[in-house]
């Protein structure tokens, strides 16, 4: 009888640990399918897949997939054929397509703090101005609020370069303007109102067409996406007034979707979107160069002549852009939020990058 009774006992153990080995051989398969799950994400683009950006771009998502074993695949939807760029933001947000370009001046009324980032005059360089506007991302609860209301993550805060004039006509000085109707978006749009010029507002991607039947006499625009857009074939004079950049501007995520990956998913992404800056300023500095080279040469018998605005010229517009600032403070204090400290907080930012720039250069110069 007690033979039996240890031999009935010998196998409820033996049961258990199986038992137990099962589940845990459970767990241990579930887990590692969970880590294993894969992400498909459409990106709608507002351009097409060339110039600095989109390459830029490509770079980030294979190098997502690399570094997330293929848990992460992007895949691009150019030249707006997925959605408008004017809907990208809700679009992103409702799940209609995973990840999106954004851009604060489409929907300023959806992204009112973001707007301040497209100040005229806010900065020449692209690497000072993302740096500044990624890092306030970070440590602005409110910059990031704003966007996470409309479901939509930014992963990128990413620019534009240099603001600059592309004409049908040599502009040299603000009285060249009167009469222009010339396509701006953002602060732009007041500034050269003020200078003289006729605001029109018209989407990028039917500047083309806009500038090649003469509805509009010239835009804002940027060296290397005017060479990218082959803008150069329906307008021949650039005038480099450097008129800051469009940094209201970034790759977003829908907020549930990157919600709901594993942890170590999530920072991969983030770790290669602060890259993405770095990166982006080499290829854009050498993208410049080339392209401005370039429509000098001529480009299929197409030759850009470029201009350049006098020292005490371009004061007298850089000027005039202090309305902006000051306009977005007072809008903000009427919303109740205070401006004047996201004001400050940027310019310490900026002036941060700025001085790290001019003391010790870029860090992959160093």
């Amino acid at each position: 009888m007690r033979i039996s009774m240890n031999r009935r006992s010998v196998l409820k153990g033996v049961k258990a640990v199986l038992a137990g080995a099962v589940v845990t051989g459970s767990s241990f398969f579930y887990s590692d399918m969970a880590q294993a799950e894969t992400y498909k994400l459409r990106f709608s683009d507002i351009g097409p897949p060339r110039g600095v950006r989109a390459e830029t771009m490509m770079w980030w998502a294979d190098e997502i997939k690399e570094r997330t074993n293929g848990q992460v695949e992007i895949e691009f939807f150019w030249s707006q054929s997925l959605v408008k760029g004017k809907d990208t933001l809700k679009a992103v947000g409702s799940g209609l397509v995973d990840m999106g370009t954004v851009l604060g001046i489409y929907t300023p009324a959806d992204l009112p703090i973001w707007n301040l980032a497209n100040a005229p005059f806010g900065g020449r360089d692209p690497w000072v101005g993302m740096k500044t506007w990624q890092e306030l991302r970070k440590v602005s609860p409110d910059l990031r609020a704003e966007t996470d209301k409309k479901n939509v993550k930014i992963l990128v805060n990413t620019s534009t370069g240099s603001v600059d004039i592309l004409s049908n006509k040599p502009i040299l000085k603000a009285e060249d303007l009167n009469g222009l109707k010339i396509r701006a978006t953002g602060g732009w749009g007041g500034l050269l109102q003020r200078l003289g010029a006729t605001p029109v507002s018209i989407g990028y991607g039917e500047l083309y067409q806009a500038l090649d039947k003469g509805t509009v006499d010239g835009t804002i625009n940027y060296i290397q996406e005017i060479a990218a857009y082959k803008h150069y074939e329906v307008a021949g004079h650039i005038t480099e007034v450097q008129m800051g950049q469009v940094l209201g501007l970034g790759l977003g995520i829908n907020l549930e979707t990157f919600n709901s990956m594993p942890e170590e998913v999530q920072n991969t992404i983030l770790e290669v979107s602060d890259e993405f800056l770095e990166k982006f300023t080499i290829a854009y500095n050498k993208g410049v160069d080339e392209a401005r080279e370039a429509m000098k040469a001529g480009i299929d018998g197409n030759k850009v002549e470029f201009h350049y605005l006098e020292d005490d010229e371009r004061e007298r517009w850089r000027a005039e852009a202090d309305f902006f600032i000051q306009d977005w403070i007072e809008d903000m204090d009427k919303k109740g939020f205070d401006g004047r400290e996201l004001v400050a907080t940027m310019q310490e930012l900026r002036a941060k990058y700025e001085t790290e720039l001019a003391e010790q250069g870029y860090p992959w110069e160093r």
